[in-house]
């Protein structure tokens, strides 16, 4: 099984990018207590470091194959949060722009729109939406 830090660096080749290019990712176990339970990955604004949890359901399915960067199919899943987690890094807390990017991240790496994975995100998306649309103040983060 591949480390955490090659599934991040693998994660982050798919995306034509390195840790030179891309913000500062830590690594943790454990999801803090003010956190989503469900959060794959977040970023505290004003940050810059994105905090990617290991223990998260797509970080294990990503590392879950023996193969040198892990499951294939859900490294794009990792990878297309890591995009998303950027553009909160880049452009703060709005969730739709996060999403398109994360969206269009998935389209670039040949996930198309009928897709399980692009259809799990839309719908992660709506949700996310409907609910910051009812409390503007809450801080949401689902399972992308």
């Amino acid at each position: 099984m591949p480390t955490a830090v090659t599934i991040v660096a693998c994660a982050l080749a798919l995306l034509g990018r390195s840790e030179r290019t891309f913000p500062p990712i830590e690594l943790m176990d454990v999801v803090p207590h003010d956190v989503s339970v469900q959060a794959d990955a977040f970023v505290r604004p004003p940050g810059r470091t994105i905090y990617v949890v290991t223990s998260s359901f797509a970080f294990r399915e990503a590392q879950s194959r023996r193969a040198e960067c892990g499951d294939y199919f859900a490294l794009k899943k990792l990878a297309s949060i890591l995009a998303h987690e950027e553009w909160h890094v880049l452009h703060g807390g709005d969730e739709r722009g996060a999403y398109e990017a994360q969206l269009s991240t998935l389209i670039r790496m040949g996930v198309s729109p009928g897709d399980r994975l692009y259809t799990t995100v839309v719908r992660s998306m709506k949700t996310v939406l409907e609910k910051k649309a009812e409390k503007p103040d809450l801080v949401v983060a689902a399972r992308r």
